[in-house]
């Protein structure tokens, strides 16, 4: 039978379930997160079906006017250098067009060389480097580098920030060396988007921008742990900043930080300071 692609459907995730087992040494996360990217009005997920199975996948979703998001690509591993995933993207970037996308990214992580490859032949090019950066909080903590190690002073505390925060914050990030870096992206999990002053004024609404004499930053609690997932300080301010953070996480009572840096190396040496372990990932982009 010929190569079908269509959109996913849930009966679907049985089988993607069982040929992703082993995507990574660690396994994969797309059966987890199936059933919600299906359920997505802002995206879609296209499947590849061949003999009346499903044999490739892949989700894109709308971050914006002009944006797309794509994830999740996979190929059965029986079925790779046969065009499946050329297939299922080219139906992704059709789908994301007609909802309006001039530009579609993704990221990988700096190991995954082959992806790297796969998306520079179809003419993605890699715009910017990320740090994913974890650090266990409390009892599991690591030993701190250099003379750090104490809760931060009152006046280096950050603290909820209101509404009237978000410009001055988008503005001292957007002509500074942070939002050059990031290439105007910030990333909220592994979704990277345009920043834009009303994503500052959502977090201050939800409680998630907090704001210091050492600089602003969007943190949110998932579960048990502090996700930080975007900065702006500077080069003398980033160890109070990022230790003002960690006392964040220690009176929200988390186990762990987690955070997303642009690859700027006072910022990585400020984290680094104070014990995190990174990750580096790439951010591509693609013209539609």
């Amino acid at each position: 039978m010929a190569l079908i692609v269509r959109v996913g459907r849930p009966d679907d995730l049985a089988v993607i379930a069982e040929w992703t087992l082993e995507t990574f040494s660690w396994g994969d996360y797309v059966a987890r997160v199936f059933g919600r990217w299906l359920d997505d009005p802002a995206g879609t997920v296209m499947v590849a079906e061949l003999d009346g199975a499903p044999v490739g996948m892949g989700r894109v979703t709308m971050v914006g006017a002009a944006e797309a998001w794509a994830q999740g690509m996979r190929v059965h591993p029986d079925h790779r250098r046969e065009g499946i995933g050329t297939a299922v993207s080219e139906s992704m970037w059709a789908w994301a067009v007609d909802h309006g996308a001039k530009i579609v990214r993704l990221a990988i992580e700096e190991w995954n060389s082959p992806a790297q490859g796969q998306v520079a032949a179809m003419g993605f090019r890699r715009v910017s480097d990320w740090r994913r950066g974890e650090r266990a909080i409390g009892e599991n903590a690591p030993v701190l580098k250099g003379n750090g190690g104490g809760r931060v002073p009152m006046l280096e505390r950050l603290e909820d920030a209101p509404s009237a925060e978000a410009e001055p914050a988008f503005l001292s990030w957007s002509t500074g060396e942070l939002a050059r870096a990031a290439r105007g992206l910030f990333p909220i999990s592994w979704v990277w988007r345009t920043m834009a002053v009303d994503h500052l004024a959502l977090a201050a609404r939800n409680h998630n921008l907090l704001a210091g004499r050492p600089g602003w930053a969007i943190a949110e609690l998932e579960d048990d742990v502090l996700q930080v997932h975007w900065m702006e300080t500077s080069a003398d301010d980033a160890p109070a900043m990022v230790l003002a953070l960690i006392d964040r996480a220690i009176d929200a009572e988390v186990s762990e930080m987690r955070i997303w840096a642009p690859d700027v190396g006072w910022l990585v040496s400020a984290y680094d300071r104070f014990g995190f372990e990174f990750v580096t990932v790439g951010v591509w982009t693609l013209a539609l």
